[in-house]
């Protein structure tokens, strides 16, 4: 593995945020996301401490230049899908193992994002009241 020379700091910095985010947003535990991201960045030779929190991912690249902390509030997401979610555990788990590059992790993790759900949003919401209605009949409610 041939780590990336000169990683542009600012770019790796808000990267691992966004990997950060992405992959708790994804349902991981935290510290497996905090252990991937840590990973990612030192296959980069940077070294970051991360904390992850239900509503909060914070990431620190502790650099002799400058120090980068980066924050972001994480919004609710109640739905689960598990195609975005393996392809974001594999996306981590390739900077390291496979040397994948910045510009190739981001564009690889703007495309993850992208992905449209599977279902249309109102198929969702009929699903969950058909789940909901079965609930409460089966509870007796």
């Amino acid at each position: 593995m041939t780590r990336e020379p000169e990683v542009d700091e600012d770019t790796a910095s808000a990267f691992l945020l966004e990997l950060a985010k992405a992959l708790h947003l994804a349902y991981q535990p935290s510290l497996l996301v905090e252990a991937r991201v840590r990973r990612a960045a030192k296959a980069w030779g940077l070294d970051v401490e991360v904390f992850t929190l239900q509503s909060l991912a914070m990431t620190e690249v502790l650099s002799p230049r400058r120090l980068y902390v980066v924050f972001e509030r994480l919004p609710l997401n109640p739905h689960l899908n598990l195609v975005r979610a393996g392809a974001l555990l594999r996306l981590a788990d390739a900077i390291p193992e496979r040397g994948v590059r910045l510009p190739e992790a981001r564009a690889e993790l703007e495309r993850i994002l992208k992905t449209h759900p599977p279902y249309p949003e109102w198929l969702v919401f009929v699903a969950y009241g058909v789940y909901g209605v079965a609930v409460a009949a089966r509870v007796g409610g």
